[in-house]
């Protein structure tokens, strides 16, 4: 897997609900567009519950939540159906108590809990 650089002109691109067969074409279209406009493109996987997953400490190991896009693989991936970014039906504003990630359960221990916070955080520097 590429390292991120920490670029200011970065595109991230999360795909969440069902598979449907135009994702991973979709995928590739924006990542090769945006990479001939200079941008670096960052695949977030496993949708909302990726995202929901990360342990905000620039020591932990999230690389497993994301992966730098090339023009290689999303050439590659473009030519299948669903998503090889994985998706999820998770939404971060009604997370059950029992799918709370374990470093969050303290914070969160609601029947229901509101996750939104945590995916909106910007402190990206600890968790790629």
């Amino acid at each position: 897997m590429s390292e991120i650089k920490r670029k200011k002109n970065t595109i991230a691109i999360l795909t969440g609900g069902g598979d449907v067969p135009g994702l991973n074409p979709a995928i590739r279209a924006i990542t090769i567009r945006a990479l001939r406009e200079g941008y670096q493109v960052i695949g977030l996987r496993r949708g909302w519950a990726g995202i929901t997953e990360v342990l905000r400490d620039k020591n932990a190991d999230n690389s497993d939540k994301f992966m730098v896009l090339t023009e290689e693989i999303v050439n590659k991936a473009g030519r299948t159906g669903g998503t090889f970014l994985h998706t999820s039906r998770t939404r971060p504003s009604h997370i059950p108590k029992d799918q709370v990630p374990e470093h969050l359960k303290d914070k969160y221990n609601k029947e229901v809990n509101d996750l939104t916070s945590e995916v909106l955080k910007k402190d990206r520097k600890s968790v790629v």
